[in-house]
């Protein structure tokens, strides 16, 4: 049996049903995606060895041509589209310049900037609208900071962002423009750090030195897009619907704000559990092999669907229950795994955690200002994304 793939999930779910169906019969299934057939890695653990198995290239994957979602995936100098051992080269550059140190220097900014959001929300008077008077500027303004790019080009940085992680809701066409009008950006912004570094990362990276081997113009360009773009907009997203989730759940919402030691274990258990992306990047299988109990041939693409493992009873028990006090026994695969695990992890989690920690604090009685069944979210985007969410308190 072939299946259509994406699943006709309605946008405001957390979990994708007919994917968890799919699961109870198998952890491997065929698919039809973009007018190709591939296969659809469902269970926990053959999701684990997609994402680690050097077997799945995501270099092969990320060719012009190749079963990619649009032009932003086909990129090879992305840190995302490459194989080991250049992968291995990049990452480590790319991770000393973002190292723990950098990104824990930033939390009493953020949490002084999360205070001045949540100053706005309150003068703002009910209802307010979270996603714009918090969730999104919050996240914009912090990669900025650490990046280095002026704060008064954040609209800019939204505006691309928004086109940038787009699935069907922009042509080809006006993503590639947009692509175009970044990398313009970039060059520019690139090309003043050279002369006048700074203390941020940007500058960092045009600095990093690994054995003599530096980032190439075209690496740098292309990987601060990608931090730019894709590792603000999981963050704006993920503090909506983590909010949503916490609505659904009163009684979790109750028991973080009367316990903030769990707020680190609330935003695993967010993550594993509201769904932000359905799957990550396709990959093309090198040489035949076995996934589960699945021969896959050599050439075939395969996606793995990380939202439905997130949901594998197998790896988690009663894996549909939201709880807050989840510990283990397996780790979430929101963030990846293996050898593309998300470098902006401890960033994410960290705005996650003061974030969702100080809107509990100032408003202990938030709560939706409208049905929750009524909320609108955005079509055609890669990631589960609200347009508003009116709350009140």
């Amino acid at each position: 049996m072939v299946v259509a793939y994406p699943f006709d999930t309605l946008a405001g779910s957390d979990v994708e049903p007919e994917g968890l169906d799919l699961l109870a019969q198998g952890p491997v299934t065929r698919a039809r995606w973009n007018g190709v057939e591939v296969w659809l890695a469902l269970g926990y653990q053959v999701v684990r060895q997609v994402l680690a198995d050097p077997r799945f290239s995501r270099a092969a994957a990320a060719v012009a041509g190749g079963p990619v979602a649009s032009p932003a995936g086909t990129n090879p100098e992305f840190l995302i589209s490459m194989d080991p051992p250049r992968h291995t080269a990049i990452r480590r550059l790319m991770a000393a310049a973002f190292s723990p140190r950098r990104v824990d220097g930033l939390a009493p900014w953020i949490r002084r900037l999360t205070e001045e959001l949540l100053d706005g929300v309150a003068a703002n008077g009910r209802p307010a609208d979270l996603v714009e008077l918090f969730a999104e500027p919050l996240p914009v303004m912090v990669i900025c900071e650490l990046l280095g790019v002026p704060v008064g080009d954040r609209a800019l940085i939204r505006q691309w962002a928004g086109t940038l992680v787009a699935d069907t809701a922009y042509t080809p066409a006006q993503i590639a423009e947009a692509m175009g009008q970044v990398n313009a950006y970039l060059d520019e912004l690139i090309a003043i750090r050279r002369r006048d570094p700074d203390d941020a990362l940007i500058s960092a990276l045009i600095q990093a030195n690994d054995d003599g081997r530096h980032l190439s113009a075209a690496e740098l360009s292309s990987n601060i897009q990608l931090l730019l773009i894709a590792g603000h907009e999981t963050t704006v997203n993920q503090i909506g619907n983590s909010v949503v989730t916490l609505f659904r759940h009163p009684e979790q919402a109750r028991l973080l704000a009367q316990r903030p030691d769990l707020r680190p274990r609330a935003v695993d258990e967010l993550l594993r559990y509201s769904r932000l992306f359905s799957s990550l990047l396709p990959r093309i299988t090198l040489q035949d092999l076995t996934l589960g109990d699945t021969r896959i041939s050599a050439g075939d693409a395969v996606i793995p669907l990380i939202a439905v493992a997130n949901r594998d009873p197998a790896a988690f028990p009663d894996p549909n229950r939201f709880d807050i006090t989840r510990t283990g026994p397996a780790p979430h695969v929101a963030l990846g795994h293996g050898p593309h695990y998300c470098l902006g992890a401890q960033l994410a989690q960290l705005e996650l955690r003061i974030a969702l920690g100080a809107l509990l604090d100032r408003f202990p009685t938030l709560a939706p200002a409208t049905d929750l069944a009524d909320l609108r979210w955005k079509p055609g985007l890669a990631m589960r994304a609200l347009h508003n969410l009116p709350v009140t308190w």
